[in-house]
């Protein structure tokens, strides 16, 4: 392929792409532009927070705490602005060269390290650290809002992690208690599996996206590996136990095609006696199942218990003329009570471990208060600005294995070399 024929098309529409994105973020930002050239330093303040919620509750969620800074402010109006998601990280990559950016902008958590890279958004750190209140969150979470160098450019708005929902029918017909190390799931899974009635013992995703990512990374961390080497022996233990249960016929070889979401309905449908669930299950799919009783525990340890976060964070963007305010506004929503108070209007985990303690839903729920535990040991995908590629290596390593085309070992260790450069380059945030 001729490289420079191709060269003034891709110009065309990569110029016909930038205009296109410049023309939504004038129109979107036009208000705020108006506003600060007239704003004088005692006079009203607009600050713009932009973000892709889509449910009814999350928006009133964010109108309420717009209206509760204004009572402390009464000068300044938190303006609440939906952006698709699409239409959002588009408008961050050309902002980050325009300017045209809004004061507070949500991100998904995984995605952070990328913006942050390209200056999207601001360094906070020295005013959380000011505000005192930082060793109250998740480390997880928490850790998602960070460079490589530690320094923090938002917080952490909301959050959820996995545990191991067990069809209990099926357990105790068997005289098997729910999980708590590998050589009792693999027990387990092994006793329950049923090829004639095409039943297996686990079920999870390892599609190749970042769902199997997710669902994969426990399985390192609990093995005592990480992110930062998956070339380490404990590293490839974690995918190789996925494997052998994948070999040995615990679980299906399709888990390689199956969403999150397919997992769980094999699951339901009793063709699964284990399943690896994320949060979201308890509200949408649990209560439909009346055909067996569903209990959870966490993901069963090797080496320590581990999980690993979802969820969405807010950064103060580059070049806003009310860091200050806009800092005061994330903290004010990331307060104790705020966090629980969200937490609770939205259906997610609450992101500090005070907030878990004011409600009971979060510590006597029979299925939240397991996920609620699991916060403790849940870490970030990442955090790096080239997660989408390590991402891919690590759902690719999986596959690999699973379907028995390469081991553990030789799938882990190219995928480690794959990455090497851009680790060197940047390392995992910690």
């Amino acid at each position: 392929m001729n490289k420079r024929n191709k060269k003034p098309l891709g110009f065309i529409v990569q110029f016909v792409f930038v205009v296109a994105v410049l023309a939504i973020g004038a129109s979107l930002l036009a208000g705020c532009n108006k506003k600060q050239a007239a704003t004088a330093d005692s006079g009203p303040v607009t600050i713009t927070l932009w973000h892709y919620f889509a449910s009814d509750q999350e928006t009133a969620g964010l109108r309420k705490f717009a209206d509760d800074f204004k009572k402390i402010h009464p000068e300044v109006t938190v303006d609440i602005t939906f952006v698709s998601r699409e239409e959002l990280m588009n408008q961050y990559t050309v902002g980050a060269v325009s300017g045209q950016l809004p004061d507070i902008g949500m991100v998904d958590s995984p995605d952070m390290a990328s913006y942050v890279s390209l200056g999207v958004f601001e360094d906070i750190t020295d005013e959380l650290n000011a505000w005192g209140q930082l060793d109250k969150f998740y480390p997880g979470p928490l850790s998602s809002t960070k460079d490589a160098n530690g320094r923090i450019y938002g917080l952490p708005n909301n959050t959820n992690c996995l545990a191991l929902a067990c069809n209990m029918d099926m357990l105790n017909a068997a005289g098997l208690k729910k999980p708590t190390t590998w050589e009792e799931l693999e027990a387990a899974a092994a006793k329950l599996t049923n090829p004639a009635q095409q039943i297996y013992g686990f079920a999870m995703s390892v599609i190749p996206n970042e769902e199997g990512t997710f669902q994969l990374i426990p399985w390192i961390y609990a093995a005592g590996g990480s992110v930062a080497d998956l070339a380490s022996p404990e590293a490839i233990r974690g995918i190789e136990f996925i494997s052998n249960l994948a070999q040995k016929g615990y679980m299906s070889k399709e888990v390689v095609n199956w969403t999150q979401g397919d997992a769980f309905n094999a699951f339901a449908a009793g063709k699964a006696a284990m399943v690896e669930s994320g949060t979201w299950h308890v509200a949408q799919n649990v209560p439909d199942i009346k055909d067996f009783v569903v209990e959870y525990t966490l993901l069963p340890k090797d080496k320590k218990y581990a999980s690993v976060i979802g969820g969405e964070n807010f950064g103060v963007c580059s070049g806003t003329k009310h860091k200050d305010l806009a800092v005061e506004f994330l903290q004010m929503i990331s307060t104790a009570e705020s966090g629980a108070y969200w937490a609770e209007q939205t259906g997610k985990l609450p992101i500090r471990s005070d907030s878990a303690q004011l409600r009971d839903i979060w510590t006597k729920d029979k299925y939240l208060s397991v996920f609620t535990d699991g916060m403790q040991y849940a870490v970030a995908r990442g955090p790096h600005p080239e997660w989408p590629s390590i991402s891919k290596v690590i759902y690719t390593s999986g596959q690999a294995a699973v379907l028995g085309q390469k081991s553990a070992r030789d799938s882990m260790t190219e995928g480690a070399a794959a990455i090497a450069p851009m680790l060197a380059k940047t390392p995992v945030a910690q």
